[in-house]
This record gives C-alpha cells, structure tokens and sequence, in this order.
C-alpha cells in the first residue's frame, strides 16, 4: 500500500486512459504516452521504494527519467507544431543544449544531487513553448472547438503544471521554511500534489477528446 499515492493514482489512472484511448491511434506523438506513462508509474513506484524501503537517494532515478521526460514532452510540442511550422531544427537544437546543460550539471554535482537547474530551464521553456502554441492557435484562421481540442487540453496540463513547478523551485527556500502541515508534509508538497491532479486530469481528457474525435471521422 506504501506505494498507492495520489501522484502514483492520478499517474496510473492517466496510463489507462492513453492505453484505453490511444491504443489505436495512428499519430506517433500522441501513441508513445502509452509506454511513456507505464515508464511514469514505474520510476514513481521504484522511487517510493528506493525512498521508503531501502532508505536509498533516488536522485539518479529522476536524473535518468528527466530525459525521457523533456524528449517526449519536447516532440510533442514539434508534433502540434507542425499544421502551424516546421519547427523539426528547434527540437534539434532544443534537445542537444539539454543534454549538454544536464551533462555539465550532473558532472558538477559528481552525480551526488538532482539536477535542479536544468529542471527549471526544462520548465521555463516548456512554459513558454504552451504560450507560443496559444500564440499560433490565436493567429490560425481554422475555428476549432477548444472544448473538444486535444492539443489545447494537452498543451494547458503542461501549462499549469510546469508555471507552477517553476514558480516553486524559484520560491523553494521561502516554501521549505513554512511550518509543514501536520508537521510532516510540507507546503511545497501539496502544492505539487495539486499540480500533479492537474496535469494528468488535462491530460486524460486530452486523450478522450483525440479518442472521440477518431471516432468521429472514422
């Protein structure tokens, strides 16, 4: 039971709807949040046990998965991109000064820390990545239902989630030194257990509104 959290159960309920709802879906960028998410609850479980159980830093866990993490959130945004752009030598560029800044910093910390910094930058410019697809939704001439849009309900999950997880770490010395609630858990935790409830809540119903509208066509 150690291992059932709210984060591991919004994560695991977000796996099912991707395998439910884009198990047939033939657009790559949207099919690969099936094995991504299973990989999600994997290293959220294998986390919980590292920290839990053999009292161990699971610090390297998160390092390896950042860069699943910024590789497939990185081609999704390409992917939308794409009716707008070609934006394929963004990704590129994108993705190789990642791995360079994530390298620099691991060797900096000699593997022994997460790496924060680059996390935030990963943020930053993830945020900036949503705001800039609103942008070319704005600008595009072609209605679209956003109720029902699954690139808009994706890209506000990423939105909220990674504008709040930036504006914590810049706030984190502020957030550490309030009184934890139920003096256990910290503010700083429920904050994220929040954005977490956000992101996969958007996410799923991203994944239902790309189900329906297959069907819809099909």
């Amino acid at each position: 039971m150690m291992f059932i959290t709210i984060n591991t159960g919004c994560e695991f309920i977000c796996f099912l709807a991707a395998l439910i709802f884009l198990i047939k879906d033939k657009d790559t960028a949207w099919k690969l949040f099936i094995p991504y998410l299973l990989l999600t609850c994997l290293v959220e479980m294998t986390g919980v046990y590292m920290r839990k159980v053999a009292h161990v830093p699971n610090y390297n866990l998160y390092n390896a998965f950042l860069m699943f993490e910024c590789g497939v959130t990185s081609y999704t945004f390409y992917n939308l991109y794409k009716p707008f752009k070609n934006t394929g030598k963004w990704l590129i560029a994108w993705y190789v000064f990642f791995i360079a800044m994530c390298t620099t910093e691991l060797v900096m910390t000699h593997f022994k820390a997460f790496v924060s910094i680059t996390a935030v930058v990963m943020s930053v410019v993830f945020v900036l990545a949503s705001l800039y697809y609103y942008y070319l939704k704005l600008m595009d001439e072609n209605f679209e239902q956003l109720s029902f849009s699954a690139p808009f309900w994706w890209v506000s999950g990423a939105l909220f989630f990674y504008f709040g997880s930036t504006t914590c770490n810049i706030f984190f010395d502020y957030l550490s030194s309030l009184k934890p609630i139920n003096n256990q858990l910290s503010i700083r935790y429920y904050i994220f257990i929040l954005l977490n409830i956000t992101l996969y809540s958007f996410w799923s119903y991203a994944f239902l509104c790309r189900y329906l509208r297959r069907k819809s066509s099909s």
